[in-house]
This record gives structure tokens, sequence and C-alpha cells, in this order.
């Protein structure tokens, strides 16, 4: 009796306030519905922050994906050597390959014409004589353009140069965290010992930011806890020198920066047969290609951002079908009010207005809440579990229009439905 009282006194329409009027209906309508209103917000905010949630966390993870990757240099190619085990060793003794050496930089340099510049080094174990409580820092042996390659620069001083390899020059540079724990000590022009040596450092360099889009590009290593030395003034004959991958190696790593991306991929296959001959087809090294690593990152995050947001969208369309649910049972129960405004002139144009206004109301204010409630969700799972998480536009109206689509979709059949009862019929129903 009251829905008939509220909607009888707007049942007279005005062309000119059609809009208003359909809206004001659909609103007094909900708000005599409140319960089940409130729970088909619900099903919309639930759908479109599930649906925000997973795309802000897959472009984070994306964009952190593209971080880690350009830290090693979209430009580059990584040589390691691999270990062998004795079985392997035993069966390739007669092909004398000696792994990783330095004159496969050469050969390297002069063999691929894309090769801008080429860079190794050596992971070796050596101790402060006099340590530090709390200083252990990672001693790397480099040729002279390792800091070129991976963008690493001093705070004071200068970095290794190749005029230190060819002197075979007792020198050595900081990183910044290992400067502060040595003290006064750490300072360019003083002299620390380093095994048996002693070595003038000539150079400290910057705090590198890990978490930085322009730290070093340096394959996830800290290199604030690192000591440089020239890879020429360490003899690797001595015993308390360790090779860390236990092989015959002379160098850890060899890092090729090649001229453009497009030459990337063309420039490891190049090396690859370069090292293959000189190896005499040992498979003592292995590559790593960062290009390459971003396009398989890419493709691995679009189907999980595929699988994902379907999950979401499921979600969203779960709620749609609410929607339709509750309004075809209002379209049952308010049969008599439908047919009171066909009677006193309501079209069916006006009828269809009504109730996809009532869906679009919904889902629009469940889609606004569902944003807000996303973002605060994504933001909570960025602190708890320090997942990185990007709220971009797509994030945000992705799924915002996707529930408004929602509530169009699921709210014209019950609207169809309402504006076709007879009249006649629908007023004699409850009599």
């Amino acid at each position: 009796m009251q829905s008939e009282i509220c909607f009888s006194k707007m049942a007279l329409f005005n062309k000119h306030s059609y809009l208003s009027d359909t809206v004001r209906t659909a609103i007094a309508a909900l708000l005599l519905h409140r319960l089940r209103t409130v729970l088909s917000l619900l099903g919309i905010i639930f759908g479109v922050m599930a649906v925000l949630s997973i795309i802000a966390i897959g472009e984070g993870a994306k964009q952190e994906t593209l971080r880690q990757i350009d830290r090693m240099g979209i430009t580059n190619i990584f040589i390691k050597p691999v270990s062998l085990s004795r079985d392997q060793q035993a069966r390739l003794s007669g092909l004398h390959s000696d792994g990783l050496q330095l004159k496969d930089m050469t050969r390297i340099l002069k063999g691929c014409k894309f090769a801008l510049q080429i860079t190794g080094s050596r992971d070796i174990l050596l101790n402060l004589a006099e340590p530090v409580s709390g200083v252990s820092p990672k001693i790397l042996a480099c040729t002279g353009n390792y800091n070129s390659i991976l963008q690493l620069k001093t705070m004071t001083g200068r970095f290794i140069n190749d005029q230190d390899n060819i002197q075979s020059n007792l020198v050595c540079v900081l990183g910044n965290e290992i400067a502060k724990k040595i003290g006064s000590a750490g300072k360019v022009g003083r002299r620390i010992r380093i095994g048996e040596k002693l070595w003038k450092i000539v150079g400290i360099l910057k705090d590198h930011n890990s978490f930085s889009t322009e730290s070093n590009k340096l394959s996830m290593q800290d290199v604030n806890e690192m000591i440089f030395l020239p890879i020429n003034s360490v003899d690797l004959e001595e015993e308390d020198i360790v090779n860390l991958l236990d092989t015959r190696s002379e160098l850890s790593e060899i890092i090729v920066e090649i001229d453009k991306k497009d030459n990337v991929r063309s420039a490891a296959q190049i090396i690859d047969r370069i090292l293959e001959k000189s190896h005499n087809s040992v498979e003592d090294f292995h590559m790593i290609v960062p290009l390459e690593l971003l396009a398989k990152s890419m493709k691995i995050q679009r189907v999980f951002n595929l699988v994902f947001g379907a999950v979401g969208a499921l979600s969203l369309i779960i709620g749609g079908i609410g929607i339709m649910n509750i309004m075809l049972a209002g379209v049952s129960e308010r049969t008599r009010e439908i047919g009171l405004r066909l009677a006193v002139g309501a079209t069916e144009t006006h009828i269809i207005g009504q109730f996809i206004f009532e869906a679009l109301l919904i889902t629009i204010s469940g889609g606004i809440l569902g944003v807000f409630f996303g973002i605060g969700t994504a933001g909570l799972i960025a602190s708890l579990a320090g997942w990185p998480v990007s709220i971009t536009a797509k994030a945000i109206f992705l799924p915002l229009f996707f529930s408004i689509g929602t509530g169009l979709f699921f709210g014209i059949f019950p609207a169809i439905k309402a504006a076709r009862l007879d009249p006649i019929k629908a007023l004699s129903t409850y009599t």
C-alpha cells in the first residue's frame, strides 16, 4: 500500500522532466526495500573490490619485474660458469675446457659486432686482516669498465680502471656501507689489509638503494656491502682465495653490453657459438639474457592477469545475477504498482527506464564504493604481505565500467518483463 501511494504521486510524467522523474522514482523504490538494496550493493562492492585488487597486485608485480630486470640491463648479456660434477669432468677431460677465462672476453669482443663493451669479474674469498665487528664484505675482482656497464657511481674518489689492471695496482673500492662500518680507516687514501696484502682505497661508492629504479644494474647484489679489486692484482693461485663455484674458471661472470635492444637476441646466438667453439662444445657455461626473461615474465604475467581477472569478473557476474533475481522478485511483488502506473499513463519506456535506473543506481553506487574498498584492500595487502601494488587508471575504471555493464545487462530482462505486464491483469491480481 505504501509503495502504491508513493508511486501514484509520481505517476504523471512531464516530457521535460522525464529523466529526473525516472531517477526519483527509482530512488524511492530502492529506499522502500532497503535490505534488498543493501544486499545487492554488497555483491557489486565485493566484485569491484576483488577485480581492482587483482589488477593492482598484477600491475605491481609487473612493475617490480620490470624494475628487477631493468637493474640487470635490458641490453646486457650475463655469462656464468657451470659447476660440473666429477662424472662430467671425467667424461669431458679430453676436451680441454677451462671454463670462463679472460681470453673469452677478447674472443667475444672481436667476434660479436654488436658487443659495445665487455667486463669480467671473479668472486673470491678473502678476509680483512683485522676484521671489524659486523663487517663481512663480499669481495669481487673485476676489470676496469665494470662500473660503466653496471652504472656504479662513486661518492668520493674513483673506480678501478684499466691502468690498475695493467699495472696490477693494489687498490680497492669500497661499498658505501662497508666504508661506514670500517669507520675512519675506510677513507680514500687509507690502506686496509685484505688477505696478506695492503690495498689502497681509491674510491667509495654512492649508496645504491636496491629498491630504487635508479639503482645499479647489478644482478641482485648489494654493492653497498662489497669491496672491488683489480682482477689482475689478485693472485688466483693463493690458497686463501677460493673460487666459489669450485671450477677452473678464472671468472665468475662475464657481462656483455650490446649496442641496442634489437640486437640482443642475435648477439646472444653469436656469443653462444663463440663460446661453444672455444670451449670445445663443453657446456660449462650458461647465458642469462634479461630481455628474454622480460618477454617470458610478461607472458606469464598476462596469463595470471587473465585467470585472476576472470575470477574477479565472475564475482561481478554473480553480483549481477543477484541483482536480476532481486529485480525479478520485485516485479512480482510490485505487479499492482506497475499496473497502476501503466493505467494512469506511464508507457513501457517509463517502466523500463525505472527498472534500468534502479539497476544502474545499485551498480554505480556499488562500483564507487567497491573502488574505495578495493584501494584500501590493495594497500592492506601491500603493507601486510610486502607485495608491491600499483593503483592505475585501468585498475579503477575497468571494474567500475564492468559493474555498470553488469547492471545494464542483468537489469534489462526484469525491466522488459515489468513493462510488458497487462495493466488490467496487473490491477486485478490483488483485488
